[in-house]
């Protein structure tokens, strides 16, 4: 499959349980991402979890850690 990232956004993320967040992109799809490949966000409270940032629609940050996100790091083409 070739995927084109230039186009590619996050529009909205969700979570289910403490095991996985819904990322949802900007061309319509939504992508689960197992949180045990990203501990940080995993580690989080629901309190934490609600305080993101999208930035630019490339890049995921929550205020309770220090890391940045890519979308092509959350959905594995990094």
């Amino acid at each position: 499959m070739n995927v084109t990232t230039e186009t590619l956004g996050i529009s909205k993320i969700d979570f289910m349980g403490n095991n996985l967040m819904f990322l949802h992109l900007t061309n319509e799809r939504t992508v689960l991402v197992p949180l045990d490949k990203f501990l940080p966000i995993a580690q989080l409270t629901l309190e934490q979890r609600a305080d993101f940032e999208i930035i630019d629609n490339q890049y995921l940050s929550f205020l309770a850690i220090d890391e940045v996100y890519s979308v092509r790091e959350l959905i594995g083409i990094a």
